[in-house]
């Protein structure tokens, strides 16, 4: 077969389609053209090589035929286990991957548009899904395709846009007296439970897989694997928390430090919102529990540095969002302001008497 500038046509004996070979970097690149006839295979290598010029010339990277075939379900993979690799996969991780792959996981990855994810996102935000769920799941696809360009395996990737977020930062809280109401209408399993995530502002997660081996003497230590971070941190015994701990000794079974009878609690959704309702609190989240405690801490006083170390938080941009001020707030600073300035000016008179006299 004939040869034209980088390109050239050839037959393979087992099939009955021409093939075509071409040149990118010192590349050869081989690929079937899907013709019997010479001239329409002719005019699918001059296409792929207008492409080869197109990348020569910077104006667009050249896909080539691995890079076409490959599926987005391999580049999940790869990220999954790049996420293995450095210890950062999560019960979450494979769950938002997974939605990733349900949609897209059998779709050429060459072949994905900015508007294809677009369009999904519209499918999710007309679910209900909120933007920052959205954005889980895209970050995930985001990251699937810039690891797999790192890796070589594709030479581009679709323009992937994020949500905005504004006015998302969830804002309940759960006070001591909604609290105690709460508490009351749980059952006796779960009591010790909710009042040690108020008390620790830990994930229910980290609660959840405490054993006995966590607990030496008045610290307990969370193992690495069960922190959200994959950091191992360790966690104070003092005041109503150590009577907690002490209380749970007394009505040990088993490794486990919260337990129903014994036995690993799997879900507690149902009996919380049970709870809340007739506490007359419909609408809290058991996550509102970490919320709550880590803004009494501020509000106490505490260093956030020291907060951060008790809740569990990596920046201290979660702490500025869960450390909503209200009115009362507000009116307590303004008054100790006008207090500081009373007492300063009363001190700056007493001065300037002292030096007519």
């Amino acid at each position: 077969m004939k040869t034209r500038g980088n390109g050239r046509i050839y037959s393979r004996p087992d099939t009955r389609f021409l093939w075509c070979a071409y040149f990118l970097r010192g590349e050869e690149h081989r690929q079937s053209t899907g013709e019997s006839d010479e001239k329409k295979a002719q005019k699918f290598l001059d296409r792929k090589l207008m492409e080869v010029g197109a990348d020569r010339i910077d104006a667009r990277p050249f896909v080539s035929p691995h890079q076409e075939r490959v599926k987005i379900d391999e580049l999940c993979d790869a990220l999954a286990e790049n996420y293995r690799s450095r210890g950062k996969d999560s019960k979450q991780f494979i769950s938002n991957l997974a939605v990733v792959r349900k949609h897209f996981g059998q779709q050429r990855a060459a072949s994905l548009t900015a508007h294809n994810v677009t369009r999904w996102i519209n499918e999710l935000r007309s679910q209900g899904y909120a933007c920052a769920t959205c954005n889980r799941y895209s970050q995930l696809l985001s990251q699937a395709f810039n690891l797999a360009i790192r890796n070589r395996v594709l030479a581009t990737r679709p323009n992937i846009e994020r949500l905005s977020e504004t006015g998302n930062a969830r804002q309940g809280f759960v006070s001591r007296t909604e609290l105690e109401r709460i508490v009351d209408n749980l059952p006796q399993y779960l009591q010790d439970l909710v009042l040690f995530a108020f008390l620790s502002s830990w994930r229910r997660g980290e609660i959840l897989s405490l054993t006995w081996s966590d607990v030496e003497g008045d610290t307990i230590r969370l193992r690495a694997e069960h922190s959200k971070s994959r950091k191992a941190r360790s966690l104070a015994l003092e005041g109503e928390l150590a009577e907690l701990i002490a209380r749970r000794q007394s009505q040990q079974q088993g490794p486990l430090v919260f337990h129903h009878g014994g036995h690993a609690i799997t879900d507690l959704r149902k009996a919380w919102v049970t709870a809340c309702r007739m506490a007359g609190v419909p609408d809290r989240l058991f996550h509102d529990l970490r919320r709550s405690g880590v803004r009494d801490m501020i509000r106490a006083g505490v260093a956030p540095h020291v907060a951060m170390t008790i809740s569990g938080h990596e920046t201290d941009s979660m702490l500025k969002r869960y450390a909503i001020i209200s009115d009362t707030d507000q009116r307590a600073a303004l008054r100790r302001t006008a207090d500081f300035r009373a007492a300063e000016q009363q001190e700056q008179r007493g001065v300037v008497s002292e030096r007519v006299q």
